[in-house]
């Protein structure tokens, strides 16, 4: 089994002006790179057992142009592009990805489902559902539109770019509770998605594994985006939520998945820290640093 690790520092899934409804005190440029300096920080305090592919990411930040209802659509065709053609190439059977923001599960998800087929079930581990459409009022991030497009239903050129999707009965969105700007009802009631909300760790993690269960599947990839876990305890994400579940019982969750089923997939999304940016810009403005 061949096992791939994934460093993205992706950031050209946000919206400009949804990352800076989030970080207030930073300059526009700033909170455009913002997902993309938390990802470099997240692999560089990740373990280093396995080796990293890096995928590279253009620093300028772009012009966050509109495309299609699509921040960015251009730049999003391209890296996913690049990174399917990456797991191919080194014949992949499990991904792990150190993001950037949640748009990096997509294309690492779809390589997966193109190798595990119906044995794969995917846990959207998010405060958030990231059930966008194109075009809607509101924030026109990828990375609000992740797990739609892996249910096939968003921007025709990059569902043909992924050439697959999850029925909607092996995907679970796992401590989802803010629905701030999106709107459920395709979600929930066109889709038939299912959610299961926020709880104390031993009564989630079993819910967890019972919806695990019924799906029939032995294989599962997990997307942990950090704002899962309630910002009463540790606010480490771009869009952070109180009432979210607690480190442990996401510790916990993972850890029960792992044993029940086979972990293929594995993405941590969407760390962001404000003190890390102002540096960036910081080192980026002193002498001799920069000759």
């Amino acid at each position: 089994m061949t096992t791939i690790r994934l460093d993205w520092p992706q950031y050209r899934g946000g919206d400009p002006d949804g990352v800076m409804e989030f970080l207030p005190g930073l300059t526009r440029p700033e909170g455009r790179i913002a997902y993309g300096i938390g990802g470099q920080v997240a692999a560089m305090l990740a373990p280093d057992a396995l080796e990293a592919v890096r995928i590279p990411v253009d620093p300028d930040g772009g012009d966050g142009s509109v495309v299609d209802g699509i921040v960015d659509k251009p730049e999003i065709l391209r890296q996913q592009r690049l990174v399917l053609d990456t797991l191919r190439e080194r014949d992949a059977d499990r991904v792990v990805t150190i993001g950037g923001d949640c748009s990096v599960s997509v294309a690492p998800f779809a390589h997966l489902l193109e190798r595990h087929g119906e044995d794969l079930a995917i846990l959207w581990l998010d405060s958030h559902p990231d059930c966008n459409q194109p075009g809607a009022d509101g924030n026109q991030g990828y990375n609000t539109m992740a797990a739609a497009h892996l249910l096939g239903h968003g921007d025709p050129e990059i569902l043909d770019q992924l050439g697959i999707h999850v029925a909607a009965e092996r995907f679970a969105l796992v401590g989802t509770h803010s629905w701030a700007d999106q709107d459920p009802t395709a979600a929930l009631e066109e889709w038939k998605l299912n959610q299961i909300s926020p709880a104390e760790e031993t009564p989630f993690v079993i819910a967890v594994l019972d919806w695990l269960a019924a799906t029939g599947c032995s294989k599962v990839a997990i997307h942990f985006d950090l704002d899962v876990i309630t910002s009463g305890e540790v606010a480490f994400g771009m869009a952070p939520e109180a009432g979210g579940i607690s480190l442990d019982t996401a510790v916990a969750t993972a850890a029960a998945v792992a044993e029940r089923c086979e972990l293929v997939g594995l993405t941590i999304s969407e760390f962001v820290s404000s003190e890390a940016v102002r540096l960036h810009s910081l080192l980026r403005r002193l002498p001799l640093l920069n000759p």
